[in-house]
C-alpha cells in the first residue's frame, strides 16, 4: 500500500542518508549485574538481526535491525503526513549517524559477549550504572 508523498521538505541531512533511523528499533535493557545475566544477553545475540550495545554512560540496550513498514523504495516515508510522534519530534542533530557518537562496547554474535567476559567482566572492570545515573 502506498500513500501519498508529503510535499514538506525534508531536512537537508535526511535527504542524503540512507534513512538508517528507520531500519532498527532500540530499547533499554537492565545492565548484566553477575555472570547467570550474561546468558540473556548471549540468547539476545543469538538471534539474526539482534545486537546489543553499551553507550558511553554505561547502559545498555537492545537493538532489533528491522526496517519500518512504511520505508518506501526511496529512503523516505511513506506515511509521512501521519507518521508516529517519535518520527514527527525526531531531530536531525540528534542522529547518532551524524555526530562523534560512539558506542562503548557492541555485541553482534556469541563470540563478542564471551570476550567481554573474559577481558572486561571477569577483570572486575564492568561497570553497573547508579540507578540515579538515568
Amino acid at each position: 500500500m502506498e500513500f501519498a508523498k508529503s510535499n514538506k521538505k525534508f531536512n537537508r541531512k535526511c535527504k542524503s542518508c540512507d534513512a538508517k533511523c528507520c531500519k532498527y528499533v532500540v530499547v533499554g535493557i537492565n545492565t548484566p549485574e553477575n555472570i547467570e545475566d550474561f546468558e540473556v544477553i548471549k540468547w539476545f545475540v543469538s538471534h539474526k538481526n539482534v545486537n546489543v550495545f553499551v553507550d558511553d554512560s554505561y547502559e545498555w540496550y537492545l537493538e532489533f535491525l528491522t526496517p519500518c513498514e512504511f520505508l518506501g523504495k526511496e529512503n523516505q516515508c511513506i506515511n509521512y503526513d501521519n507518521r508516529y510522534k517519535i518520527c514527527r519530534e525526531y531531530q536531525s542533530d540528534e542522529c547518532t549517524f551524524h555526530n562523534d557518537y560512539k558506542e562503548k562496547f557492541t555485541f553482534k554474535k556469541l563470540e563478542d559477549i564471551e570476550k567481554y567476559i573474559r577481558e572486561v567482566y571477569n577483570k572486575g572492570n564492568h561497570i553497573i550504572p547508579d540507578e540515579d545515573s538515568s
